[in-house]
């Protein structure tokens, strides 16, 4: 299940998003401090940028999925202790069917840190691909350069 994020969810947020990887594969800051991650969650809402954070129950979380509402952009992370069960995934396609049914899109769009091989392998579970596209370089959670790959997701072309 997906669900907004709540001020109960604080104690839950280091042990899912104080971790090196996180970090070094994403945009959340190390250190971390939750107080100003939710504050951000928050502010990235009024942007247009959806953080919700992923359950298996409703209740406590697991890591987040995110989505950019304009540009079709989607993001996920796992917290180190809930990986290899598929969560990730799962939530991955939930967000892209949720996507292309409820909200119309057409293609998505993924951008993995270059040599990701876990996140390569949920993004290719999810039915994106690599694209042609350049790799682009950006500041990961560290304030260091990151490579980013581009991966797609396009919309099965339906007959009638």
């Amino acid at each position: 299940m997906l669900r907004d994020w709540l001020d109960a969810d604080l104690p839950h947020m280091p042990g899912l998003f104080d971790a090196p990887d996180i970090a070094a594969n994403t945009d959340i800051p190390s250190p971390f401090d939750a107080d100003a991650f939710l504050v951000r969650i928050r502010r990235r809402r009024a942007q247009g940028i959806v953080d919700l954070a992923v359950t298996r129950d409703g209740e406590e979380p697991r890591g987040l999925v995110a989505l950019h509402v304009a540009s079709g952009v989607l993001g996920y992370a796992i917290g180190p202790s809930h990986r290899g069960r598929g969560l990730a995934s799962r939530s991955l396609r939930l967000m892209t069917t949720f996507c292309h049914e409820e909200l119309g899109f057409t293609r998505l769009r993924l951008s993995i840190v270059q040599g990701n091989v876990p996140s390569r392998r949920v993004a290719e579970s999810a039915g994106y691909v690599r694209s042609d596209d350049a790799v682009v370089e950006r500041t990961n959670g560290l304030g260091q350069p990151k490579l980013l790959e581009t991966w797609h997701w396009i919309a099965p072309v339906t007959s009638g």
